[in-house]
């Protein structure tokens, strides 16, 4: 080898270990910078994230339910409460990372929690870190729990929902959920004022999950609901409720419903429907007994309309109080024939007569004159075709077509309370006009009523119509009751004005109507000349007898008169309030029954010339 040659090779021997040198720094640093950007990461940039990681491996937080706020009648006894309870909770998670059997657990849990020992076994055998093994429980059982002090187990303290009047008011009232939240009727209208603010409870465990005894326990209280002081009277709820059934029973009725408000103010002091059912058996209760069908369910309310057609037409300026009007047997609109029940021949008759005999005719008679317009506009004005502002959860508007809509016997029809439909509520609203001089309280269902769900602008003491006009209508119902159709609505002592009225129900399968299936009506108020109570009533197909004159307005007398006597209204007459109760109705006297229209229906096919199968509607 050359000298040359070899001098290189011995330069380059000598180079290559600088270079590996260089190359291993190189890698070191290389290292030593990812792993400082990870710290950095870590300690600097996603601290919040890894401590939340650390925390959800080392740390229980559970939810403390909060006492939700009561339910209380006008005088403030309970409706509807809640009551300490207890909560049983397992952790399979630290049962397994424990090496514990869960079938030992299960065996100890099942007799005290009365739930088969399989089940609890299943439970317990998961990967969760938190499962519910009992609910609601009483407070004795969770102490009992608590003492067997066994491993992935534990109590909280909870609250189970009561109503102490057991089926009082119970669908106005609702009902809430196992977690306490309300779910129907005022329960879940004014959740966020009875729900109140649930606490925290946080616990350290190990790896194995179990709870790590000496760490400290970082507790939130719970913040309780407020209570909500409702307008029912309790007695009068109740009384109102028993003669309802009463009713049913007598009549052999699918159910009833009844209204009673304080004209004044717009308090509901009674709102029932029967049948009902218990709170705690509620799952097994018919959807119909579960509804708070007063203000949910809507109904052709037939000649209980009237009323409000007549004040429309007097405040209109199209009739007089006193004035006679010449009523023919019947009328004739767009080929369809319009008869009277109980007259059916061409005579003279004031408006108390037409009033007082549910004359179809002679309100018919008045509707053309007002027109569509202004006979939707005044049916407007007292509330129909939209809610109440009670601001409950379903509530029905009913339904008043625009007259833009109206077909060419729309205007006779809808006049005596066919083609339309309203809720119970609505209808004793309407009444209670006539009972406050003609001005129109939304009805309420709350004493001190928080701003409703939806209802930014409650409007109370709106005119509808002219004290005159008020006191006009007024008596001609008196003369319903005292010698027309609603004479078994009177109530000893009082002077009462009411309306009668019978309606067919609407088919649910095609047009027209259900053939033998009708709503008997009456609504009215007392003392007619200072009302202290509205009451409307509502009895769902009852049999043989179906006029609301004979049907419903004994039951509104009977409900009136509790009223009276609970608010300690002086009777007008107290030698008459001794006399004995009025005698039983006769049908053809009280008949305010569906009308006999003959020829085509709007509602039906051409075979309504059959009075005995009308097209719909109502003659009283």
């Amino acid at each position: 080898m050359a000298p040359a040659e070899r001098g290189l090779r011995r330069a380059l021997q000598r180079a290559r270990p600088g270079r590996r040198l260089t190359l291993v720094l190189a890698v070191y640093l290389l290292l030593a910078g990812a792993i400082t950007i990870r710290l950095v990461s870590v300690q600097l940039v996603d601290t919040e994230g890894y401590a939340e990681d650390a925390a959800a491996q080392t740390q229980q937080e559970i939810e403390l339910s909060s006492r939700r706020g009561a339910i209380l009648d006008r005088e403030g006894q309970p409706l509807a409460i809640s009551v300490p309870a207890a909560a049983v909770y397992g952790d399979p998670a630290a049962i397994e990372g424990a090496g514990i059997d869960p079938t030992w657990i299960a065996a100890e849990l099942a007799p005290l929690l009365e739930r088969p020992t399989g089940e609890l076994v299943d439970e317990l055998s998961t990967d969760r870190r938190f499962v519910y093994l009992g609910r609601q429980l009483p407070r004795e059982v969770g102490e009992e729990v608590a003492d067997l002090e066994l491993p992935g187990v534990g109590v909280l303290e909870e609250h189970d929902r009561e109503y102490p009047a057991g089926s009082l008011a119970a669908q106005a009232l609702g009902h809430a959920g196992i977690d306490g939240d309300g779910l129907a009727g005022l329960e879940a209208a004014h959740e966020g004022v009875l729900q109140g603010t649930p606490g925290r409870l946080a616990r350290e465990r190990g790896r194995s999950g179990a709870s790590i005894t000496a760490a400290n326990m970082e507790r939130e209280a719970a913040e309780p609901g407020e209570d909500l002081t409702t307008t029912i009277d309790r007695g009068l709820q109740a009384d109102t409720e028993r003669i309802l059934a009463e009713t049913i029973d007598e009549y052999g009725a699918q159910g009833a419903s009844a209204v009673v408000l304080a004209p004044g103010s717009g308090e509901v002091l009674a709102m029932a429907s029967t049948p009902g059912y218990e709170p705690e058996a509620i799952e097994d209760a018919p959807e119909y007994a579960r509804r708070n069908r007063p203000l949910t369910d809507a109904y052709e309310p037939g000649s209980v309309l009237k009323a409000l057609t007549v004040a429309t037409a007097l405040e209109e300026g199209v009739v007089t109080a006193d004035e006679t009007l010449s009523v023919p047997a019947a009328v004739e609109v767009a080929g369809q024939r319009f008869t009277d029940v109980q007259t059916r021949e061409d005579r003279e008759a004031d408006l108390g007569e037409i009033v007082a005999e549910s004359s179809n005719v002679g309100v018919i008679e008045l509707a053309q004159q007002l027109g569509p317009e202004r006979l939707a506009a005044g049916l407007q004005r007292f509330g129909l075709g939209q809610p109440t502002e009670i601001g409950f959860p379903g509530e029905s508007a009913g339904s008043l077509p625009a007259p833009d809509d109206w077909s060419a016997t729309s205007l006779p029809t809808i006049a005596m309370g066919q083609g339309v439909s309203v809720s119970l509520t609505q209808t004793a609203a309407a009444f209670a006009v006539l009972a406050n001089d003609g001005e129109r309280m939304a009805p309420r269902l709350l004493r001190d009523e928080p701003a409703a769900p939806g209802d930014a602008s409650r409007v109370d003491g709106q005119r509808v119509i002219s004290p005159d006009t008020a006191a006009q209508v007024t008596g001609l119902l008196e003369g319903v009751v005292e010698e027309g159709t609603g004479t078994a609505a009177g109530v000893p002592g009082y002077a009462v004005a009411g309306k009668t009225g019978t309606a067919q129900k609407p088919s649910t399968t095609e047009r027209g109507y259900e053939e033998g299936a009708y709503l008997a009506t009456f609504a009215g108020y007392a003392p007619a000349e200072d009302p202290a109570v509205v009451v409307a009533i509502m009895v769902d197909e009852p049999q043989d007898e179906y006029f609301g004159g004979v049907v419903a307005a004994p039951a509104f007398a009977e409900i009136t008169a509790t009223a009276l006597e609970r608010l300690r209204i002086p009777p007008d007459d107290p030698r008459a309030a001794e006399e004995e109760e009025p005698a039983d109705p006769d049908p053809e006297d009280a008949a305010d029954g569906p009308p006999g229209i003959s020829g085509p229906s709007d509602n039906e096919s051409d075979d309504g010339d059959d009075p005995s199968n009308p097209s719909g509607g109502d003659e009283g």
